[in-house]
């Protein structure tokens, strides 16, 4: 009965990678694609940018960003020959804020989130963060660890 009904008429899932604009969330990003592939769902790229802070003004914090919305331009290219469909939005302000809204806006079913494993003070901001989001939307949520990385 309901296995035949047209692909348009089921519930298609939405799945959004959400990323701050000067550390992309690549191990986030290649499950949600591989996931994306497995059940055909449509694949939603945030990238969030801060408003210029006295840490990060101008010309720093556009070459970072550069660097990383490049990067995912890169990527997103590769997984659209795969046939999945992605949709790129970047937006300002506040990380937490911004997913949220987000969410809320495009009946999103599943964010994934990357998270470091390392112990340190950022590490510990940044999961105060995902925790911000999990308590104010209303979706499944998976958190990615990331990889450590060699020096």
């Amino acid at each position: 009965c309901c296995s035949s009904l047209p692909r348009e008429r089921r519930r298609m899932e939405r799945i959004l990678v959400s990323m701050k604009a000067f550390n992309g969330a690549w191990e986030a990003w290649s499950r949600a694609i591989s996931l994306a592939k497995r059940i055909d769902a449509k694949v939603y790229a945030l990238l969030v940018t801060p408003r210029e802070t006295k840490g990060m003004k101008g010309p720093v914090l556009q070459n970072t960003t550069s660097i990383v919305r490049d990067r995912l331009e890169l990527l997103m290219e590769a997984a659209k020959l795969d046939g999945i469909h992605i949709d790129f939005f970047i937006s300002e302000g506040s990380y937490d804020e911004e997913v949220v809204r987000f969410v809320e806006l495009n009946r999103i079913t599943l964010v994934v989130v990357e998270h470091s494993e390392m112990d340190t003070n950022h590490n510990h901001r940044e999961w105060a963060s995902i925790q911000k989001i999990l308590h104010r939307i209303n979706c499944r949520v998976e958190v990615v660890s990331s990889r450590a990385r060699a020096s």
